[in-house]
């Protein structure tokens, strides 16, 4: 190749790398804006991918700085604080932050309990192995999300060993059914329906051996079905479970199919109002959909609980058919012990911003639901 060649070949390769330097550093920023726009609002579900993204970019741009000017400069320079900035969002979720609540050893009797929570993909139908995986995890509380009347025929089996159960199938909607089971006993079990009739939120008391009650909320709100939806019902589901958890005289855990990330807005200003503790903080990410991609994965599947629970034990399970991963956690009811908790504190406005998104949604109405 010429040396004149070999410039020409220079320069289209380094405008190749500032033009999708450029297009992932706007991919990184858009998410700051406050909207509902559902393909703006996924911008925040890949920022480790988008992270690795920039850092690759930033080294082509290294080897090709010969070729770069004035405005591939200023790229690069926006373009490191991109990456900055998607370090900043997930470095709460690695294992060099500090903790938001500490690990516990050892818990009374009769006040720990085991939840695990799946959403077993409607479609699946790998129903023996996850009836052998809850007999593996065998855990006290288990939310099964996703489920249809197949669904419901195969997990009958889970009676004898769960007396107290609740259950919903939607007859429009059978990606959005919801069972509970549990061997301890639910007080005041309900399904609340907020924004449709086949979107369900399970509330309910579970006693706990040593007699203390606590509230369990079940969540898997109904995510925007084309880019042009908006967020506003998935994000008014969120915030109505957190403030449920705020006004809950019960110590309270909000767990499930959030298809909502971490460290997205609505689920961080949810944690704030309701007080919710995330084990992920300090631990790691912990994908868990899509199991079926390396690439493209991130942690919708959320256990949170307030202040008044320790953890025992936190787990993102092995596949078992569906495309997300099961989640586990082993609580104690530690009310009254002095155990090093950091709860998230509200923003001024929180409570206002929750209030507002949950009558926009009821204005909104069902938009997502099948026609």
């Amino acid at each position: 190749m010429t040396e004149a060649g070999a410039k020409r070949l220079g320069a289209w390769a380094a405008g190749i790398v500032l033009i999708l330097l450029a297009a992932v550093t706007a991919a990184s920023f858009l998410p700051l804006i406050e909207t509902n726009v559902w393909w703006i609002r996924f911008l925040d579900f890949p920022r480790l991918q988008f992270g690795f993204a920039l850092a690759l970019l930033l080294v082509g741009v290294a080897v090709l700085r010969s070729r770069i000017g004035t405005i591939g400069w200023v790229i690069c320079a926006i373009g490191v604080l991109a990456l900055v900035h998607q370090s900043s969002r997930l470095y709460p979720y690695t294992r060099f932050a500090a903790q938001a609540l500490a690990g516990m050893d050892t818990c009374e009797t009769g006040s720990s309990f085991t939840l695990l929570i799946a959403n077993v993909q409607e479609r699946n139908q790998a129903a023996a192995a996850f009836l052998d995986l809850v007999e593996d995890v065998s855990p006290d509380l288990l939310l099964v999300m996703e489920t249809d009347e197949w669904w419901d025929r195969n997990l009958r089996s889970l009676q004898e060993s769960y007396p107290e159960r609740m259950q919903f199938i939607s007859e429009s909607d059978g990606a959005f059914g919801m069972h509970v089971f549990s061997r301890l006993p639910l007080i005041d079990p309900k399904f609340e329906f907020l924004f449709d009739g086949y979107t369900p939120t399970a509330v309910t008391g579970v006693e706990l051996p040593g007699g203390a009650v606590v509230q369990f909320v079940g969540v898997h709100p109904h995510p925007p079905l084309a880019w042009s939806q908006p967020t506003t019902l998935r994000d008014a589901s969120l915030l109505k479970a957190a403030l449920l958890a705020e006004a809950s005289t019960s110590a309270t855990i909000v767990a499930g199919d959030f298809n909502s990330v971490p460290w997205e807005s609505v689920t961080r200003r949810a944690a704030r109002i309701g007080g919710l503790l995330d084990p992920r903080i300090g631990r790691g990410l912990h994908p868990t959909f899509s199991a079926d991609s390396l690439l493209m994965s991130w942690p919708l599947d959320q256990i949170l609980f307030q202040e008044e629970f320790g953890l025992l034990e936190f787990a993102v399970l092995p596949a078992f058919g569906s495309d997300h991963h099961p989640v586990m956690a082993s609580l104690c009811n530690a009310s009254g012990r002095d155990i090093p908790q950091a709860p998230p504190e509200p923003d001024p406005g929180d409570i206002a911003e929750a209030e507002a998104s949950i009558e926009a949604a009821r204005s909104v109405g069902p938009t997502n639901e099948k026609e």
